[in-house]
């Protein structure tokens, strides 16, 4: 016999209960059948309106549900406007229960060849408030910007990540990265040196008010040890963006800069190659003092 102190749920109610769960257990397991047997065609018919009001035309060769929470598109085409379209081999969008502990459960992964993105972020993804951002083997020849083949300017991520924020309309970010090289063409008439390419690059960063804040650069130029900061201002834009990047050449008596100094500045001490221009069309001025 219970104890006086103890209630007991009545087994009419208990019942009902089992039943109610039971019956949205069902109602799950027919709603994820469903949807795995749904055709491409359905499925992008439906994901469609919602991604053009936001500005994006999404087309896939094929789209399917993956259980438990996700979709997965492959031989996918983005058009946004303004810009030629970017093609990539897969896009998988899920919902991770684990990712509530991280308050970030949606993920969305891309994959072009050996480039490949990984977000995480916060649990309304129609408009998320904060995430990660994982970048790896992305460089200049993945992105649909013919500019840089034309400038001569490129570049190639080894790995990138960012935390990022929305606040009132605002994005703020803090991240770090490493890139195998940055190349910047270098324009001046007369100039024996048509380019610099900086290898091993490392860098810190921030975004604040639109601008990309580079307050720590390092890497190596022509066998000598690089270091700098700069600025994007409108990086969100890169097309209209302006870029400023003010670098260090340490021990620059060797290789290519050495030849500069012998051929313009023989009673300089010291060279720091300045960039600026757009994050798609960025040019290098060596600055002998």
């Amino acid at each position: 016999m219970p104890g006086p102190g103890k209630r007991r749920i009545p087994e009419g109610l208990r019942g009902r209960a089992i039943v109610a769960i039971g019956a949205l257990l069902f109602l799950a397991s027919l709603c994820s059948a469903v949807a795995l047997t749904l055709p491409s065609d359905a499925i992008q018919s439906t994901l469609g309106p919602a991604l053009r009001k936001h500005g994006i035309d999404l087309a896939a060769q094929d789209t399917r549900f993956v259980f438990p929470a996700g979709i997965r598109f492959s031989g996918v085409t983005l058009t946004f406007p303004g810009n030629p379209p970017v093609a990539l081999d897969e896009i998988y969008a899920s919902f991770e229960w684990t990712g509530l502990f991280r308050w970030a459960p949606a993920r969305l992964r891309f994959r072009k060849g050996d480039a490949s993105g990984d977000l995480r972020f916060s649990p309304a993804f129609w408009n998320p408030g904060s995430g990660n951002i994982l970048l790896s083997g992305i460089s200049s020849s993945d992105l649909p910007h013919s500019v840089f083949s034309t400038s001569g300017a490129g570049f190639s991520i080894r790995r990138i990540e960012a935390r990022w924020k929305v606040r009132g309309g605002k994005v703020t970010a803090n991240g770090s990265g490493t890139f195998h090289f940055l190349q910047v063409p270098i324009p001046t008439p007369g100039s024996p040196i048509r380019d610099a390419r900086i290898e091993e690059v490392s860098l810190s960063f921030l975004i604040r008010e639109k601008s990309l804040l580079i307050p720590k650069l390092a890497g190596t130029f022509e066998g000598s040890q690089v270091e700098g900061t700069g600025e994007i201002k409108g990086v969100l834009s890169p097309r209209f963006s302006m870029m400023t990047l003010l670098l260090r050449i340490k021990n620059p008596f060797e290789g290519r800069v050495g030849l500069l100094f012998d051929m313009l500045s023989k009673n300089a001490k010291n060279v720091n190659l300045r960039v600026v221009g757009t994050l798609t069309a960025p040019k290098g001025e060596f600055q002998f003092f």
